[in-house]
């Protein structure tokens, strides 16, 4: 089953979405983005906490 991860859903203005099938492909790209993006360092369990089963 895919999961979805949105930086809204984390409270945060900006329209970054990930779907995908790999928890480990959305916990890579999701970090990867919030360090670049926002200047964030974001745990795998934060992550999956928020992540939505689509």
């Amino acid at each position: 089953m895919a999961k979805q991860v949105e930086c809204k859903e984390a409270g945060i203005d900006c329209p970054f979405m990930l779907r995908t099938e790999s928890d480990d492909e959305l916990v890579s790209f999701t970090q990867q983005h919030a360090k670049k993006t926002h200047k964030k360092d974001i745990s795998k369990a934060d992550i999956l906490k928020i992540a939505k089963k689509v």
